[in-house]
């Protein structure tokens, strides 16, 4: 689906170039690591080997995440310094591009005597991944920065233009603080449990260190980051702060960062294919997370994932999964399940259809095919962001919760109570009588059967 098609390929062999910027004003000298270890850590951080790790660099969290499709290499460049400071920018964030990061691309390309083809490696004519690594903490506190300084968070930013296959292009490129390599550890607490706070009234957190003192490199981050490089989008909402809710629960890799990808995802990206369920039947599910084996239910498949459906998922806290439910990353971020479970999630990924009328374009319909229209253009007709969404109600993908109830809206997250467990069904004892957005309603109850770590039994049953 073009709608997904980005610079960086999902599958296969992708070099990846990852350039970090050092701000004269925030050298790279200044970090208590100074530059090359810094840079070293950098390195580890996206091609490092999880062995060496407390979990995964970017490329051995998504080579286990694709189940060995995509295997991610890549370069670290030596630091670059803008002729823009770091306080200049957050003033004059619109100058990003033309001051850090073409001037950056032009100086390392300089450097390669192929003009960056060895980053193409889909012969698009667009440099596959980049990603720039920037020389100050995120949301610096200096007065100096004054309210400009959201430019130094992290986030993807695309730039688009022509592709040039003799001269790569670049599409679209991250952009994060070295600091959060060293976002993950562990609040201090007193003997009864409690927060222990410092003299300026803070609370106190202390990174993960190795056994010599060392810094733990971690890249939670990046891979959430690295996700949108591939077309993924984010699955919390922005719009909170107007009463919208996030629909997946917090617990997957696209929302807050944590765990492994869902099953959508990986759909999309090509990583797993769906048994489409046509009828009656008892099934085996494997765990999702070492085998990529799921369901898909609904009304009426059309031979696309670009529709509305449900996907079912075996869900175990291993893999992927594993170091974020013994332990909240970053002290503080909500922990994956920790028990074993059914995952049924509500995808609503249709496309919609809109057409140039009275001076702008218009929601038509929704398609399941595409066709080249004038003044017709096409594009997914829901997010998990209200404001994102032709319906405010309908979101992208909506992680179901076995109560039958929806906490989310609450502003709840999901827990292990959220899984479906032995017992339940769909259509029976939980979601009486489920429909779609669409307005159509599922042929099928869905009965969990027993389960044990290695697998679990679906029984799928026509619905009178």
């Amino acid at each position: 689906f073009e709608g997904y098609r980005t610079a960086m390929p999902s599958q296969g062999q992708v070099n990846m170039l990852v350039i970090p910027i050092s701000f004269s004003d925030y050298s790279c000298q200044e970090i208590v690591l100074g530059c090359d270890d810094t840079r070293q850590n950098i390195e580890q951080a996206f091609f490092g080997d999880p062995d060496d790790m407390r979990w995964h660099s970017v490329a051995s969290y998504y080579h286990q995440s694709s189940y060995g499709a995509l295997t991610i290499n890549g370069t670290v460049s030596d630091w670059y310094t803008p002729d823009i400071t770091a306080v200049d920018l957050s003033k004059q964030s619109t100058l990003l591009n033309s001051r850090v990061i073409f001037p950056a691309l032009a100086w390392y390309r300089s450097l390669l005597a192929d003009q960056g083809r060895s980053f193409d490696a889909d012969k698009d004519g667009y440099l596959d991944a980049v990603y720039f690594i920037y020389s100050l903490p995120f949301n610096p506190q200096d007065e100096a920065f004054g309210s400009g300084k959201d430019i130094f968070w992290a986030f993807v930013s695309y730039v688009g233009g022509p592709s040039n296959p003799t001269i790569p292009n670049l599409f679209h490129f991250g952009w994060s603080s070295y600091q959060f390599m060293y976002e993950d550890g562990y609040y201090q607490r007193s003997a009864n449990g409690k927060v222990e706070w410092d003299e300026e009234n803070q609370p106190i957190f202390n990174p993960h260190k190795d056994e010599f003192g060392n810094l733990q490199v971690d890249a939670h981050v990046f891979i959430h980051e690295v996700g949108h490089l591939l077309g993924l989008v984010d699955y919390y909402s922005y719009d909170r702060q107007k009463g919208d809710w996030g629909p997946s629960g917090a617990l997957d890799m696209m929302d807050y960062n944590v765990g492994d990808h869902n099953a959508y995802s990986k759909n999309i990206l090509g990583w797993t294919n769906p048994y489409v369920v046509t009828g009656p039947a008892t099934i085996q599910l494997l765990p999702f997370s070492t085998t990529g084996h799921h369901l898909l239910l609904t009304p009426q498949f059309n031979n696309t994932l670009l529709d509305e459906y449900l996907l079912v998922e075996f869900y175990t806290p291993t893999g992927l999964n594993q170091k974020d439910s013994e332990e909240p990353y970053a002290g503080r971020y909500p922990r994956m399940f920790t028990d074993i479970g059914i995952k049924i999630y509500h995808v609503d990924a249709r496309v919609a259809q809109y057409v140039y009328l009275d001076g702008m374009y218009r929601f038509t319909t929704y398609v399941t095919e595409i066709t080249t229209v004038n003044q017709t253009l096409y594009r997914m007709a829901h997010s998990n962001t209200m404001s994102r969404s032709i319906h405010p109600e309908y979101k992208l993908i909506h992680l179901l919760e076995s109560s039958g109830d929806n906490s989310f809206k609450h502003r709840g997250f999901a827990t292990n109570a959220t899984l479906f467990q032995q017992g339940q069904i769909f259509q029976g004892n939980v979601f009486e009588n489920f429909t779609f957005n669409s307005g159509l309603t599922l042929p099928f109850i869905i009965e969990i059967g027993p389960m044990t770590e290695t697998g679990a039994t679906i029984i799928i049953r026509q619905k009178n």
